[in-house]
C-alpha cells in the first residue's frame, strides 16, 4: 500500500523541500507510480502539494514540516542522547568522505570506480554501524542504510555518478541528508556549525 510509504516520503521532502515522484523513488526504491499515489495520500492530509511544475515536482507543506520534524525531534531522551553521541563519529566520518569525493573529482583519466571502492566501503562499513545504533530509538534514521548500500553497489558495479552525482541517489547525496537529518534530530543548523 501507498500509506506503508508515507512517512519515509514525508521524510525526504522535509530534507529536500521539494523533490520530482521519479527521484523520491530511487530514494525509496520504489516506483514513480507507488510514490505519486503516497503523495496523493499526504496531499489529502495537507502535509504535501503539487508545484503543478514537473522539473520541481512536489513540496513539503507548513503542515508536512511541522510532522515530519515532530517524528525526527520526539524520540526518547536515551535515543536523543545516541544520536548526539553517534553524530561525533557522523562528523569525523564526514571529513574521511569529503577527501574521498575530493580525490575522485581529481582523479587520474585511468582510474575509476573500483579505485575507490576500498576507501568508500570502509566509511561505509561504519557509518552502517553507526546507523544500526541509532535507528531503533530513531526510526526517521532507517532508510539511510539501504540506500548508502544502494548507491555503494551503483559505484561498484561502474557508475560513476553514484559516488558523487547530483541527478542519482548518489552516496554524496545520501549523505548530506543524512547530515540534515542529525542536524534537524538534535535541533542544530548547517549554518551555525559550518561558521568560521
Amino acid at each position: 500500500m501507498p500509506a506503508d510509504i508515507a512517512d519515509p516520503l514525508l521524510h525526504v521532502l522535509r530534507i529536500r523541500g521539494r523533490a520530482t515522484p521519479e527521484s523520491l523513488a530511487a530514494a525509496l526504491d520504489s516506483t514513480p507510480e507507488r510514490v505519486g499515489a503516497a503523495l496523493l495520500i499526504l496531499e489529502s492530509t495537507g502535509l504535501a502539494e503539487n508545484t503543478g511544475k514537473p522539473r520541481l515536482g512536489w513540496k513539503i507543506t507548513p503542515d508536512g514540516t511541522a510532522s515530519a520534524e515532530k517524528r525526527m525531534t520526539q524520540i526518547s531522551p536515551s535515543a536523543q542522547a545516541t544520536v548526539a553521541d553517534r553524530y561525533e563519529t557522523f562528523r569525523t566520518l564526514n571529513d574521511e568522505l569529503k577527501q574521498l569525493c575530493a580525490n575522485w573529482q581529481s582523479r587520474a583519466e585511468t582510474q575509476g570506480p573500483a579505485d575507490f571502492v576500498a576507501p568508500l566501503s570502509v566509511v561505509d562499513k561504519e557509518v552502517q554501524q553507526l546507523l544500526a545504533e541509532i535507528t531503533p530509538g530513531a526510526p526517521h534514521f532507517a532508510e539511510y542504510s539501504a540506500r548508502f548500500t544502494r548507491a555503494l553497489d551503483q559505484f561498484a558495479s561502474g557508475s560513476d555518478s553514484h559516488l558523487t552525482g547530483v541527478l542519482v541517489d548518489s552516496y554524496h547525496n545520501i549523505w548530506f541528508e543524512c547530515h540534515e537529518c542529525f542536524y534537524i534530530t538534535l535541533g542544530r543548523s548547517r549554518h551555525a556549525e559550518e561558521a568560521p
